[in-house]
């Protein structure tokens, strides 16, 4: 019967897409625009939501317990955090906004195990959903108008594969996806020392900000190359030192009372943890009954850790010539769409929440594309990322684990597959028609008239 409900809640999630996908394109003369105030309107209603959930969903029991005793013990010493001998597979980045959440339980006088604790600790990823909102309406009025913005606003706020995140799960994805989307946006503005800045604190937020290194790594070869290099390598000298000073003013508090180095020995342990084939990942290793198998199993002849570092080099290969012959704008969105996607799909150690960030590039993939088949994949990952997190969710609360070769997983698997198949193919209709565009330039520069 859950079940059913997940699939009849997403079904009328892809018919709202495409109402509001119709709404935006309705652009008759004399049509008036939707009103400045309906937007807040809105993120009134889609905060309410949340509230709504706070209160009666008590989230994952071992995350939220997780975060709950981060945040009384960041309060109590924070420098010494990562000292104390408590487990902490988080970078610091997060810890300042626990050590915030502690000292505001402290003056309110907000018990353990009450409601409003529990409030405290899902409020930064729900306010990080109502920025990212206001963000992606912002950008889209000023592209396409204030129709557009609305529908495309409604479509990611009221998401409920964007919903179940902060509001029920209690896990923070929204706040590190809001980061690495506005790193990314700034790139695209070539804002070079802000993008910088916002990709360091989304790494010091969570090691999965390392996924996107490879869109960083191209755009930073772009512009050092022979003919760019004498213009562009002072600002991104610049660029770089700004991030790493952002990166060690954060950690240098907790530096004070480790060894040296101890950051990246942090980073290390947190990448190794949890050395499984998939962790309730609805991916290519789920599909082959890879569930909390060890990734030194074997699947045919190789083991999944093997094939997964295999994935991943062959996937950021193909992103970095699809930005490479990419000609237009999209292409930066598209590329951080497909590794997140590609990585979530094909690499081990996966948990179930990895493919949030998705969401975020999808819609800004088709806001810069106004290609539909962005909006398709958009639609298409917020039903499996909702359908994978929304079965994990409810068997964590029972204490109940995911079976390997349970129906809906197979089935959500092998969507997420399908989905990803449209998403290269998309990627070489980007470079087919770089290659087109590129074959109807003229060889020589065409003469003016004499006049």
């Amino acid at each position: 019967m859950t079940q059913l409900f997940f699939v009849a809640l997403s079904a009328v999630f892809v018919g709202g897409v495409v109402l509001a996908g119709k709404y935006a394109a309705c652009t008759q003369e004399g049509k008036e625009a939707p009103r400045q105030w309906l937007i807040y309107v809105a993120l009134t209603f889609m905060l309410l939501i949340r509230i709504a959930l706070v209160v009666t969903v008590k989230g994952y029991p071992a995350d939220v317990q997780t975060f709950q005793a981060w945040a009384i013990q960041a309060a109590k010493d924070l420098p010494g955090f990562y000292s104390s001998g408590m487990f902490a597979d988080y970078p610091p980045g997060y810890m300042y906004v626990l050590f915030l959440i502690g000292k505001t339980k402290e003056v309110l006088l907000v018990g353990n195990d009450s409601p409003a604790f529990l409030a405290l600790i899902k409020m930064p990823a729900i306010l990080a959903d109502m920025v990212t909102v206001l963000l992606v309406y912002r950008l889209t009025s000023t592209h396409r108008g204030r129709r557009y913005a609305l529908a495309v606003a409604l479509i990611y706020g009221f998401n409920p594969a964007i919903i179940i995140n902060s509001a029920a799960w209690g896990q923070v994805d929204a706040v590190f996806s809001l980061f690495i989307a506005l790193s990314v946006i700034s790139l695209t503005k070539d804002w070079l020392i802000r993008s910088a800045i916002l990709f360091a604190l989304a790494l010091l937020i969570k090691p999965q900000a390392l996924i996107f290194s490879p869109l960083f790594l191209c755009a930073a070869s772009e512009r050092l190359l022979p003919g760019t290099f004498s213009r562009n390598w002072k600002k991104m000298l610049i660029s770089a030192s700004a991030g790493i000073a952002v990166f060690i003013v954060f950690i240098l508090p907790f530096a004070l009372k480790e060894e040296p180095f101890w950051i990246f020995k942090h980073y290390a342990a947190t990448l190794a943890s949890y050395p499984y084939a998939t962790l309730n990942a609805f991916n290519l290793f789920a599909l082959s009954g890879g569930n909390f198998k060890p990734e030194t199993d074997i699947l045919l002849v190789f083991s999944y850790r093997a094939w997964g570092a295999f994935f991943i080099v062959a996937a950021t290969l193909f992103a970095v010539a699809v930005y490479v012959k990419g000609r237009r704008e999209v292409r930066m969105y598209y590329m951080a769409l497909f590794l997140i996607s590609a990585v979530f799909v094909l690499a081990s150690k996966m948990h179930e929440r990895y493919l949030f960030p998705a969401l975020i590039f999808a819609l800004l993939a088709f806001l810069y594309s106004q290609d539909r088949k962005m909006l398709a994949l958009f639609a298409g990952y917020s039903v499996t990322h909702f359908m994978n997190v929304a079965q994990v969710l409810i068997a964590g609360m029972h204490g109940n684990h995911i079976h390997p070769f349970d129906p809906f997983l197979i089935a959500i698997s092998a969507l997420n597959l399908l989905l990803l198949g449209c998403t290269v193919a998309y990627g070489i209709k980007i470079q087919c028609q770089a290659k087109v565009a590129t074959a109807l330039l003229p060889s020589t520069p065409i003469k003016e008239p004499v006049s």
